[in-house]
Parts: C-alpha cells; structure tokens; sequence
C-alpha cells in the first residue's frame, strides 16, 4: 500500500511541475536543463532590391538631359536619343538601398534584360558601383555581337583590369532582348550574356567607387526591363 501511495506521489510531483522545471535525463543520474530555440527565421543576411519599371519610385532619371532624353512606359526605362550626332553615351543611375552594399557582401547578383527598337541590338549595358559618371564598372553589349568589361576611377579606365576593350561575345545576341547578369563569388567576378559567362570572365574583384546601379546606352529607343539586385552575407 506505501510503495502505491509513493508511486502516485512521484506522478503528480512530475505532472504539476512547470515547463520551465522540464529536462533532460543524462547518464549520470542528474537533470539538465536544456533550452530549446525556436527554429530560425530566414537569413536576413539575404538582401533584394527589385524594380519592373511600373512607376518611378526610385526615382530615375526623367525627362531630357543633354542628347538624350528618359522616360518609363510599358514597365520598361527607355532611352531616346535627341541628337543623333552625339558621340556620349546616356547615363543614368540611382542609389540601391544602403543594406546592400556591393563592397561589403560576399555574393552579389545583378541583372537586367535589355532591348533594342526594330529588331536592333542596342550599343548599351549595365552600370555597377557608379559614384558618378567618371567612377563606375559597366557591362556592355553592341550590334557587332560584342560585349565589354570596364572599370573606371576618375573617368580613367585600367590598362590591364576591366579596360572596355570590345570582344567577341562568344554568345550569340538576340535582336529582341538580352539578359546581362553580374555575380560577385568570393574574390571572384563573372558576367553572363543570356545565361552563358562570357570568354573574358571571371576577374579578380576589386572594391567599387560607389554603390549606384544603372544603364549606360548610345542607341535610340533602348529598353531595360526587369532589374534585380540580391546580395548574400556580409564579409568577414
């Protein structure tokens, strides 16, 4: 009759206790605590900026500046020229957003689709790390099936590094759109066309002037569509 009463006792002692008195049994004979964690939220290491040209809430560049003027219709950044003499080249760029930062992340992708009017492959590309229109990297593609890499600091191009020479893309173009896709792996940069890494990429990554994104075009007409910008963790 006692070892029943006693055998209740240490039942109800084990149902009434509180959550916070539950443990793990060890080995050794003792109780141990264990705190469980609740699981983890999604990385927020993981950082996307995104615009489909719908409205300008990111406010690019609108209106006439110099030979060229912008506007955004038919979720497209279009670019006309208005002097079809002019030798320069439109620019236009915007800061992303301050929690990304394409100096400080250890994996970043950038993308953009890029037509041209009338079936014409357009002379433009995609501008990365701008600080203005002299400190920038921009990828570039033209009419004679060609694509260039180039970083410029202080409107001055490297000799060796990213110097704008245009090559063989090695890719075939499209006369519709293209896609030009930039990702930053470790130490390493590489740029696709269409999906496809160019010949001349990877390169060693070197730290950018800036943080804007943009386009950069000398064709009549040029559209840019879809932009995306994802970075992964900080660098260490």
């Amino acid at each position: 009759m006692k070892r029943i009463i006693l055998f209740f006792g240490i039942l109800l002692g084990l149902v009434t206790q509180s959550p916070a008195q539950v443990g793990v049994y060890s080995a050794s004979g003792s109780w141990v605590h264990v705190k469980i964690k609740p699981k983890n939220p999604a990385d927020a290491s993981g950082r996307l900026f995104s615009d489909d040209f719908r409205d300008n809430r990111n406010r690019w560049r609108i209106g006439q500046r110099g030979a060229y003027s912008f506007d955004m219709a038919q979720n497209a950044y279009r670019v006309h020229k208005q002097a079809s003499n002019t030798q320069t080249s439109a620019f236009s760029f915007i800061p992303i957003p301050t929690g990304i930062n394409l100096n400080k992340v250890d994996t970043f992708m950038v993308q953009v689709e890029i037509g041209g009017p009338g079936g014409i492959i357009p002379d433009a590309g995609l501008l990365i790390g701008v600080r203005d229109s002299l400190n920038y990297c921009h990828f570039r593609i033209n009419n004679k099936n060609q694509v260039s890499v180039k970083y410029v600091i202080n409107g001055l191009s490297y000799t060796i590094y990213m110097r704008g020479d245009y090559v063989p893309a090695g890719i075939p173009l499209s006369t519709s759109q293209n896609t030009l896709t930039v990702r930053k792996k470790g130490e390493q940069i590489h740029f696709y066309l269409n999906g496809r890494e160019i010949p001349t990429s990877p390169y060693q990554f070197r730290q950018y002037q800036g943080n804007g994104i943009g386009f950069v075009s000398n064709t009549d007409g040029t559209t840019f569509r879809n932009l995306t910008v994802s970075a992964g963790a900080p660098s260490r």
